[in-house]
């Protein structure tokens, strides 16, 4: 049932990431839930280890969504989530990211326009970068310059994650 009509697409132009191996707990997916909602929602938070936080990667507006493709034979079926964004320019910042993050296990959470958050990413799997498409200088001076990532999550189910995102470091003992 949407509220008041409420149904934009797209997703907020602030995604949020950290590397994989940083996280020290993860959400609880449903079990035995009493509802239909209740088994399309994760419970609790994820938590970083003492030190490491969530990262915020700016996108354009408009520019971001969240594919979510069926995958699997029959008795085996799963999804696979694609993240598409565009980072606006081409700056030390992103080819940072972009650097630091090519290689590694990650883990994503992103917004959409209903204000849902996604998490990509789970005990057992990571997030990977995966493709890159419309990324450089633009050829006009009018051109969209920046980077298009593409990064994909593969999970036997889908759920809006209702948990914090930890921008500043988690404090603790490991």
């Amino acid at each position: 049932m949407l509220t008041d009509g409420k149904n934009l697409g797209g997703l907020a132009n602030r995604i949020y990431f950290s590397l994989w191996y940083d996280v020290a707990a993860w959400p609880t997916d449903p079990s035995a839930p009493a509802t239909i909602e209740l088994a399309g929602t994760q419970s609790g938070d994820l938590v970083m280890k003492p030190g490491k936080r969530m990262f915020e990667l700016y996108t354009t507006e408009d520019a971001a969504k969240l594919d979510i493709n069926v995958i699997g034979e029959e008795a085996g079926k799963g999804y696979e989530l694609l993240l598409h964004v565009f980072a606006p320019g081409l700056h030390k910042k992103l080819w940072g990211f972009m650097n630091a993050t090519k290689n590694e296990d990650l883990v994503f959470i992103a917004m959409d326009s209903a204000g849902q958050n996604y998490l990509l990413g789970c005990e057992i799997r990571s997030a990977k970068f995966s493709a890159s498409d419309g990324s450089g200088t633009g050829s006009t001076t009018d051109g969209r310059r920046g980077f298009g990532m593409t990064f994909a999550f593969r999970a036997a189910n889908i759920y809006v994650y209702t948990g914090n995102i930890l921008l500043t470091e988690a404090l603790g003992s490991a």
